[in-house]
Formats: structure tokens, C-alpha cells, sequence
């Protein structure tokens, strides 16, 4: 039985709880060309907001391939952080495509580490890989989400989670003086909590109450832009952020013995890598006693690409063999 293969064009689309990416396959030796990108609360249904960009095209597509930042139930997914949900036989049929699949958006973003270019990324730690070691990609957008790539030879496995979900608390005394503020308002305190678009300001607001500053409410955006200005409230706070991220991406790293490098990615990193100390980084990262050792091993990286997910669905789409998802039980739909 020949293994399936997909069937170009090819719609790929990374869809996170804020915004959309579009982009078209034509083939598998061509790039993705990027298509539009669309606010996940412009449309009702995702399917209206394919087809709006859809209709404009010479050639319809005929698969799409969708990385949906929340879980999956078997061919079914729902975003996290926004209203749209998935089902693969309605977006076939409302599209009119002969198949097609779903994963998670940070199974996209692990499938990227394969084909990421050396200027996709900014090293922080550069450590002593592993060849064939695992490699995790983590990382703050409107969530917080986590994934590996596992590879044996030619073959590899993605590994979705949902890390953003695990609790999380103080270590340090900057961290115990804020707790308070957060738990006022956070009874379970979560990694997605503080390490995402909201928790941004979550994190703004508990520094300027227990530092007795008066502090206007502003957006995530607002204070990463605040914080490069020498606002002292949103410095501390991106001073906060960078450690609590290290700390988890330290944990993590640990829990998948991701010895190929960890990936930090999402919207948010690259925004305030002026503000990464890196010797405080490297600090909280590898200080996970007793494994020191290993941790000095492991890099750490930080992907600044926009398009990762969309290269990664690309790959996807070209070799899925590669990937470990040419087993047509799992989400094929159509």
C-alpha cells in the first residue's frame, strides 16, 4: 500500500487565539507564499474566514493543513483563547478539499526545528547539542504552549502538550513579594498564567502594586515597548518575565531531557530580546541542582522567524513520513 501523500496546493494556516496566518503550497519543492492574516475575531467560523481568502485565488487548494493553537479530539479542535472550533469532514466539504489535517500549533512549531534556517534564530545558551538529541519549542503568544521532535534515523515523532496548564510558583524572594498580588486574583497560578500576552500584564500589574508604583492598565504590547523606554514598572516586569520563562523552559528542558536544544517561541520573546540578560538567563536555566551538568549542556535558543509554524506545516505537508503522521487513521479528513 503506497503511504498517503498530500495533495497540492496545499492551504496551510497557523491559528493562534489572536491572529490567523495564511499561506499556499503549490507544490513540495516551492516555499509557502503568505496568503493574509486574519484576526481570529473578524469571522464567526473559521470556515468563512478560509474562503474569504480562498475565493480570491487563480486555483483553489486541494488539502489544507491547520495548526490550531489548543487540543485535539481526534479530528475535532476548539482554540484555547478564542471562539473558532474545527472539524475536519465540515472544513472538507465547506472548502471543497480532498483531504487534509490537523495538528497542534507548536506541533507545527517542533516540525520547524528541522528545516529552521541559522538566521531563523538567536542563541542564548549555545551548550553542547546532542545529535539526535530531542528538541523542545516552547514559548509565550496569546497562551503558552510546548512541543517536541523526537527523531530515530530518518523517521520523527511530534509531541504535542499542554504544558501552559501546569502550575506554578515562587522560588525566589522578587517572586514571593508578588505572589500575593497574583493569587488575589489567580487562585491556581499556571505557567500560561504569567507566561503569555495576558500574563504580561498580570505580571505588570502585581510589580507596580507591591512596589507602591501607580501604574496606568496597558497592553502587552504596551509594555514591551514601555519596558525598552526605561519605564521602570514595565523593566521590572520584563526583568520578571525573562526569569520566570528561563525557569520553566529550564523545568521543561528537563522534563523531556531535551538534550538537542530547547526552542523559545510565540510572539512575545523576540519583542523583548533586548532585555534578555543573558548571564541571568544562563543562570536560572541551567541551576537545577543536582543536574547542572547536564543543563550546561543543553542549548537554549530564542526562534525570531514570523513564518516558523508555516514552515513547519510546509515540511509537514512534504514529508510526512518524517514526521510520523502517514498513518491516514489520525486526522485525515475529506
Amino acid at each position: 500500500m503506497r503511504p498517503p501523500s498530500i495533495a497540492y496546493p496545499v492551504l496551510i494556516a497557523d491559528i493562534g487565539g489572536t491572529n490567523c496566518r495564511l499561506s499556499i503550497v503549490e507544490d513540495p519543492d516551492r516555499p509557502h507564499r503568505h496568503l493574509a492574516r486574519i484576526g481570529t475575531g473578524s469571522f464567526m467560523t473559521a470556515e468563512e474566514a478560509f474562503e474569504s481568502v480562498v475565493a480570491t485565488l487563480p486555483q483553489r487548494p486541494l488539502s489544507a493543513l491547520l495548526a490550531v493553537a489548543g487540543p485535539l479530539e481526534g479530528r475535532t479542535a476548539q482554540l484555547t483563547n478564542a471562539s473558532w472550533s474545527f472539524d475536519g469532514p465540515r472544513i472538507a466539504e465547506a472548502l471543497g478539499l480532498r483531504q487534509g489535517l490537523l495538528v497542534n500549533d507548536f506541533e507545527a512549531l517542533a516540525a520547524s526545528l528541522a528545516v529552521l534556517r541559522p538566521g531563523d534564530v538567536e542563541t542564548l545558551i549555545a551548550g553542547e547539542p546532542e545529535a539526535g538529541g530531542v528538541r523542545l519549542v516552547l514559548g509565550p503568544g496569546t497562551g503558552f504552549g510546548a512541543s517536541a521532535l523526537l527523531t530515530h534515523g530518518e523517521r520523527g515523532f511530534l509531541i504535542p502538550t499542554e504544558c501552559g496548564h501546569i502550575g506554578l510558583g515562587p522560588e525566589d524572594p522578587a517572586e514571593q513579594r508578588i505572589w500575593p498580588a497574583l493569587m488575589a486574583k489567580e487562585p491556581r497560578v499556571t505557567v500560561e498564567t504569567l507566561l503569555s500576552g495576558d500574563g504580561l500584564v498580570r505580571l505588570h500589574k502585581a510589580v507596580a502594586a507591591t512596589s507602591g508604583m501607580l501604574e496606568p492598565d496597558v497592553s502587552a504590547a504596551d509594555i514591551s515597548r514601555l519596558a525598552l523606554d526605561g519605564n521602570p514598572a514595565a523593566l521590572m516586569t520584563a526583568v520578571c518575565f525573562w526569569r520566570l520563562l528561563a525557569r520553566v523552559a529550564g523545568d521543561l528542558a528537563l522534563a523531556f531531557k531535551a538534550t538537542g536544544g530547547v526552542f523559545i517561541a510565540g510572539g512575545i520573546a523576540p519583542h523583548l530580546m533586548p532585555l534578555a540578560d543573558r548571564a541571568t538567563i544562563r543562570s536560572v536555566f541551567t541551576g537545577k541542582p543536582p543536574m547542572e551538568e547536564l543543563m550546561a549542556r543543553i542549548p537554549l535558543h530564542v526562534v525570531t522567524a514570523q513564518d516558523a509554524a508555516e514552515q513547519g506545516l510546509a515540511a509537514i505537508a512534504a514529508h510526512l513520513q518524517r514526521f510520523g503522521l502517514d498513518d491516514p487513521k489520525r486526522l485525515w479528513f475529506g
